[in-house]
């Protein structure tokens, strides 16, 4: 089986069009044999894709197109047969006619995979690349029939790894990204993503209503943007914005991409619905499953055992009080902290180093003096 994606390359090394094909044609991972140009040189690939832009005058925007084609590492396929299966394919899908592009197979990793680098320009007409998600499913359609007529195994259905396992970790089509949130996982490393996910679970089970929803991850960090007359619900991570960090918002939608719990969460309505039916599986839920008490028995008290029903707001509340808390705590320590380090620095006895009776530590003559009041 084979799988096809497309690669959305913004940042890095390999973003320019030079560092691409550079990149792909690396003679540690390839061979003259697995590369092929369509309708074009592959060694002069570069000055093909430059001389068509710079003939049609649209040598700004973006360059280049990344598709990438890869076997599983159990397929019975050589190189030369993968690379043959992505010239067919690429020869027969009409969304690639009319732009150059080179073709080359990487034999460097446990699976075989072949990269298309394509001009966003045609040397047609000159018109420039587009493709819509509906196209990029045909494609993938084309591609798998392109590989069972070759006599190899069909793509794994949406959800399914290649080993025909569904997929229950993290998803990112950008490589760095996806690292990030591998060891966001494994607790190796900070993610505003990761720490999002966890905030919207604990909000969504507990959440009654959309406001109380808001309400829940404003309490644990994280403002909503929900609004009628805008499309995407957005998080802001408030930390990390106030930090000045420069990546602390996400979309809802790309929250449910990246992480499989959330795949039934991509819109709105989707988000409505899922917290309407957190709401209807809490009232259904026994007040007292071990007893079996219902009706207006609910709140009497069996075998000596009080039965009594928390309502949402108690426990919406108690929750903010361990959050407040927990805040509090945090904060608590970290004037310890830095009152012991300031007290270390000026070799002060650790009680005038106290927020509250020392707000001007005064330096040695002719050194400017700091304050670590509060502000």
């Amino acid at each position: 089986m084979a799988i096809l994606k497309a690669v959305n390359v913004k940042v890095g090394r390999n973003a320019s069009l030079k560092g691409i094909i550079n990149y792909v044609l690396q003679p540690k991972k390839t061979e003259e044999q697995l590369t092929t140009g369509f309708c074009c040189d592959v060694p002069k690939a570069l000055e093909y894709f430059k001389e068509t832009k710079e003939n049609f005058g649209k040598t700004k925007g973006r360059q280049y197109y990344h598709f990438v084609q890869s076997f599983p590492p159990n397929e019975n396929i050589s190189a030369k047969q993968a690379h043959d299966a992505a010239v067919k394919f690429a020869e027969k899908c009409k969304k690639f006619w009319g732009f150059e592009m080179i073709i080359v197979t990487h034999k460097d990793r446990d699976h075989l995979h072949t990269h298309f680098v394509m001009n966003s320009v045609s040397f047609v007409d000159g018109h420039k690349f587009h493709i819509t998600r509906k196209e990029l499913t045909n494609m993938k359609e084309l591609q798998n029939q392109v590989c069972i007529e070759l006599g190899y195994s069909a793509a794994p259905k949406k959800g399914f790894d290649m080993f025909g396992k569904k997929r229950t970790e993290v998803t990112a089509n950008n490589a760095k990204t996806f690292r990030t949130l591998k060891k966001a996982e494994a607790k190796q490393k900070d993610s505003y993503l990761q720490d999002c996910k966890e905030v919207f679970l604990k909000s969504l089970k507990m959440a009654k209503t959309k406001d109380q929803f808001i309400q829940l991850m404003h309490a644990q960090g994280f403002a909503t943007e929900w609004k009628d007359n805008k499309k995407h619900i957005i998080f802001t991570d408030v930390k990390r914005k106030e930090a000045g960090e420069s990546k602390y918002k996400v979309r809802l939608n790309k929250l449910a991409q990246y992480f499989p719990e959330l795949k039934d969460f991509k819109t709105k309505e989707d988000l409505e619905n899922g917290i309407q039916r957190t709401s209807i599986s809490e009232s259904l839920k026994p007040n007292n499953s071990r007893f079996g008490i219902t009706g207006d028995n609910k709140n009497k008290s069996i075998s000596g055992r009080s039965s009594k029903t928390i309502d949402f707001n108690t426990r919406f509340e108690q929750f903010s009080a361990n959050v407040d808390r927990e805040r509090a705590i945090r904060a608590a320590k970290e004037d310890a902290r830095r009152d012991a380090e300031m007290a270390r620095k000026w070799q002060l006895p650790a009680d005038q180093s106290t927020r509250e009776n020392q707000s001007t530590i005064k330096n040695k003559p002719g050194q400017p003096s700091y304050d670590i009041g509060r502000s």
